[in-house]
């Protein structure tokens, strides 16, 4: 009986210890977030942040919602807020309007990036200002810059120099290049690859 009812006591501890740690993941989070460099912080990295972050010159977080300011702001997985800083990095899929020197997202991000290096590991739909524009996948929407590169362009480049495998929309700039065109470039230097007429000055047109 003994062994009986310790048993079961035990059965109810691990229960309850459980419950208690799942409901302290679901609950992980906090309306603000407060530091200087991570991980000195409040509340740690590895919290979730619904509502302001000021992150002082290093903020560290896991997700995060709402306002992120700091000199250096990272997020290991999901951030759909303004987010201003020198240094921005979401880890996971972006959603809002990211301002600052450099701004990476390395999964898909949508709404508007200023800064001097923009770069989107995935794609990126929306508008893009900044002295370096990268998207590795898709562009859906328009990015504006001194040099312009993505795999594939729905929308429209215009910049300096504006790069992409694919373009369906318009290259607008002093050199456009692709290997795909469906749409029109206009530019000093207008390269197609794959048209029967590969360069031409001012305007080049493929579809």
């Amino acid at each position: 009986m003994k062994k009986l009812m310790f048993a079961a006591v035990a059965a109810l501890t691990l229960g309850f210890a459980t419950t208690a740690k799942a409901e302290s993941d679901t609950w992980k989070w906090s309306p603000i977030g407060l530091g200087i460099v991570a991980p000195a912080q409040i509340p740690f990295t590895d919290v979730h942040v619904y509502g302001l972050r000021l992150g002082g010159i290093l903020g560290w977080s896991e997700n995060v919602m709402g306002l992120d300011c700091g000199l250096a702001n990272v997020a290991d997985g999901v951030e759909y807020a303004l987010q201003a800083g020198v240094f921005n990095v979401v880890k996971g899929d972006f959603g809002g309007v990211q301002v600052g020197g450099i701004n990476y997202n390395g999964a898909i991000a949508g709404g508007l990036q200023v800064g001097l290096g923009n770069w989107t590991a995935l794609n990126f739909y929306g508008v893009q200002v900044g002295a370096v524009n990268v998207e590795q996948r898709l562009l859906e929407g328009l990015a504006i810059g001194g040099i312009n590169w993505a795999d594939t362009v729905e929308g429209g480049q215009v910049g300096v120099i504006n790069l992409a495998n694919e373009v369906e929309g318009c290259q607008i700039g002093v050199i456009n290049a692709c290997d795909e065109m469906h749409g029109i470039q206009i530019g000093a230097i207008n390269l197609i690859t794959t048209s029967c007429v590969p360069a031409l000055p001012i305007v080049n047109v493929w579809f």
